[in-house]
């Protein structure tokens, strides 16, 4: 018999949280370490950024992998098997030879703890709908940003009394207390409502939900919302150490205060959806990132003070949590019985989608300064384009 759900209380939305802090863990805290990564190697900063890329699209694709196996065999065995590999793989990196075996485990390490974001969001589908399925994520959101303000953070404190390994080591550790947290949390997914496909049955699940009127478009303006968070965070250390010769501490900081900007705006809003629906709370965050994006990209080219730049910055990245919570919540609403499926299809558009950007970002002869509004002001802009679709379609 399985066991019941458990309520739906602050322990869960915790664990769940920290599910999701896969991403933020694994791409934030090492980011004060890219000097030295590129010392040891004998590379390039922006050749160590091919670790940082090959990361993103591992989340993209294990996330692919993980959702069907979610749908047919429940979260909880699943979920126990990717952050073991991932724990390995993170123990693995810590010993890596060369970039180039660095960059593969990284991707392998992304690919298997990306199971922690997908099978999140599908139990907090199993347990919510409608408004409180937005609330939730939203809630979800706020408490993970923990994560990206305590990354940065505890990777100078590392680096600071022993080598980048180490970053790995610790993530390693992180790996095995969600382990211990999965195996306290019952099974969200009761036997009688998991699918029995194999790979040409979620092939075809992933058809049905794409299909869908309205699931695209919210799935892309989720993936874009990704894209104007990333192209901030992995060019972060290039244009705060590099361009405005933050030390690695004054850059943690800077990092960990926009982190929290982050967080006001998901309290924000949980707020706005006690009042409005996610759509027109949407919309409005989305008019919000552009203008903030076009805010950073006038401080960069009149080559604005960094206590101009910063500031225009936070107000841009403010928005993640209104625009990804959501956009994700109105995409995988509609998908009681293939919530992992339908999380995993958007969260690997969020992933792919951002990997592409920050690598085709990066490719142009673009001051970093530069880059990262382009990229931000970009995605704000297509990503109410593709709003604008999902109205169309009539899906709300």
């Amino acid at each position: 018999m399985t066991a019941r759900p458990p309520a739906p209380g602050f322990a869960v939305i915790a664990l769940l949280a920290t599910l999701t802090a896969f991403g933020p863990m694994s791409l934030d805290l090492y980011l004060p370490a890219f000097p030295d990564i590129a010392r040891d190697f004998d590379v390039d900063s922006h050749a160590v950024q091919l670790t940082f890329s090959a990361a993103l699209l591992g989340l993209g694709v294990g996330q692919v992998v993980w959702g069907p196996l979610g749908d047919r065999y429940g979260r909880r065995g699943p979920l126990v098997l990717g952050i073991a590999v991932y724990s390995v793989a993170s123990l693995l990196i810590a010993v890596a030879p060369s970039l180039p075996v660095m960059v593969a485990l990284r991707f392998l390490q992304a690919a298997a703890g990306s199971v922690g974001i997908v099978l999140a969001r599908a139990i907090t589908r199993d347990l919510w709908r409608g408004p409180d399925l937005a609330r939730a994520l939203s809630t979800i959101m706020l408490v993970f940003m923990v994560a990206p303000i305590l990354a940065p953070v505890l990777g100078v404190s590392v680096l600071a009394v022993a080598s980048w390994p180490w970053v790995f080591v610790l993530l390693t550790g992180f790996g095995v207390v969600c382990i211990v947290g999965v195996l306290r949390l019952p099974e969200t997914l009761p036997a009688d409502r998991r699918t029995d496909h194999g790979v040409g049955g979620a092939l075809r699940q992933f058809g049905t939900i794409v299909r869908l009127p309205g699931f695209v478009p919210y799935a892309v303006v989720s993936a874009l919302g990704s894209v104007a968070l990333f192209t901030y965070i992995s060019s972060s250390p290039a244009v705060l150490m590099d361009g405005f010769g933050l030390s690695q501490t004054v850059y943690a900081a800077s990092f960990a205060g926009i982190a929290g900007g982050i967080a006001v705006g998901g309290q924000a809003n949980r707020r706005m959806l006690a009042v409005l629906s996610p759509r027109r709370v949407l919309r409005g965050a989305l008019l919000v990132q552009w203008l903030g994006g076009l805010a950073v990209l006038v401080s960069a080219l009149t080559e604005a003070p960094v206590w101009v730049y910063l500031p225009c910055l936070a107000v841009a990245i403010a928005t993640v949590i209104p625009v990804n919570a959501n956009a994700v919540a109105l995409a995988i609403d509609p998908f009681p019985h293939a919530a992992a499926s339908a999380s995993a299809l958007v969260g690997g558009a969020q992933q792919v989608l951002a990997g592409a950007a920050v690598t085709g970002l990066g490719a142009l002869a673009l001051d970093p300064s530069v880059a990262t509004p382009v990229g931000i002001t970009l995605a704000a802009t297509l990503g109410m384009v593709s709003l604008t679709r999902a109205h169309m379609v009539g899906h709300d």
